[in-house]
């Protein structure tokens, strides 16, 4: 199964915190997901992400597969041919943290997990509303999925009695979303946290039943557990949005130009996710030996597998005719209404979907659209996967 270890620096400040933080509360978890403003600030100068100056464009997970666009886009030029050669693309150590350094001005710009933003953007007694704009969607699909043994399961809905794994702090903070759209009482579930090191693990002894996160890890899981695997993506309960391209609010209104400058952010991005899809050798090639040497020790299962399911999650049936990137407000808006109430106690303290996007950015932007045969190409390299996707969104 492919390793995600936390950074050096992570582990650096999981050790501070164990001198300073009670007994009782789980560091990383706090890392994660439980930074107020004036602490993620203070973690952010700690940690010393790596990379050179300029606007930072942050991926919300690792230098893997899934993410490898951004250092696409930045290591082979895609940024520079569109004159924004300023733009440092880091990985990020969740949606939840990633979500929180942009809403509060730490990084410019980057991507997380919609629902995730969804749940840490209104302001609680500790912290302020996150400032952030979603200006284009880098997945339209969700990462999120309910993925179950069938000799335990009987299909999506049955959960009551159940013991899920939720397989991250990103699936932890997303989890009560899903007994809320199948109709169970969540206190029906028996919920546990866990990491996607173990999930797989965990699956295939029966201690869960069933794991909660994130779809990009079903190869793993296929190849540790000996029964067939049922599968719901998010998308199968309405055309919820993925994972947009956000923007801090206050550095984009007084960025010079800055209509113009996202719109040709959002070109050299989606140029180089382009050529990500459709060369898949070349791709894992240079991400293996010019990006993250580390994946040298992933299997080709478990690099094609992740790759052909990025292929699946990037793009929705809208995205042929319309171009990389493609949202509208209406779907913001759909998915604020059917997210938020599973996601925040009060909803009312979320924004407004005109308040939460940019559509002129997008607009401004160069489309990046498939031929046929492109298309064709696409649905061959996300194989069962597209197919998957399909038949979860047949009735949207």
């Amino acid at each position: 199964m492919p390793g995600r270890e936390p950074s050096g620096a992570e582990e650096q400040i999981v050790g501070d915190l164990d001198r300073v933080l009670p007994g009782n509360i789980d560091r990383r978890k706090f890392l994660r997901g439980s930074l107020g403003a004036i602490g993620a600030t203070m973690l952010a100068g700690c940690s010393g992400d790596a990379g050179g100056g300029g606007t930072v464009f942050t991926a919300p997970w690792k230098q893997e597969p899934s993410w490898g666009a951004i250092h696409v886009a930045e290591g082979k030029g895609y940024w520079e041919d569109e004159g924004v050669s300023d733009i440092d693309g880091r990985e990020g150590n969740g949606s939840d943290t990633e979500s929180q350094q942009i809403g509060i001005g730490n990084k410019e710009m980057g991507i997380t997990d919609l629902s995730t933003a969804i749940s840490v953007i209104p302001a609680t007694q500790d912290t302020e509303q996150l400032d952030m704009k979603m200006v284009a969607m880098a997945r339209s699909r969700p990462l999120l999925s309910l993925i179950w043994r069938t000799d335990e399961v009987e299909d999506e809905t049955d959960i009551a009695g159940k013991d899920v794994l939720a397989a991250s702090g990103f699936a932890a903070t997303t989890w009560d979303i899903y007994p809320d759209l199948v109709g169970v009482d969540p206190s029906e579930v028996n919920i546990e946290e866990g990491t996607e090191e173990v999930a797989a693990a965990r699956l295939a002894n029966n201690d869960v039943q069933a794991v909660w996160g994130s779809i990009d890890l079903l190869p793993a899981y296929e190849a540790e557990v000996d029964v067939k695997l049922g599968v719901e993506p998010l998308t199968g309960f309405g055309p919820f949005y993925g994972n947009p391209i956000w923007v801090n609010g206050e550095w984009y209104d007084n960025k010079d130009d800055n209509v113009e400058y996202m719109s040709n952010v959002i070109t050299g991005y989606f140029k180089a996710l382009k050529w990500s899809l459709l060369n898949q050798e070349e791709y894992l090639d240079y991400l293996q030996n010019e990006v993250n040497t580390n994946l040298q020790t992933w299997t080709e299962d478990e690099l094609v597998g992740q790759h052909s399911i990025l292929a699946a999650q990037a793009v929705s049936l809208e995205v042929k005719e319309e171009g990389l990137g493609y949202f509208t407000g209406d779907g913001v808006q759909f998915s604020l209404d059917n997210l938020g109430p599973g996601l925040v106690d009060d909803p009312d303290t979320l924004p407004s979907a005109d308040e939460l996007h940019d559509l002129e950015p997008w607009e401004e932007s160069e489309k990046v659209t498939f031929s046929d045969d492109e298309w064709n190409q696409l649905s061959e390299t996300a194989g069962e996967y597209w197919s998957l996707f399909e038949e979860a969104e047949k009735d949207n």
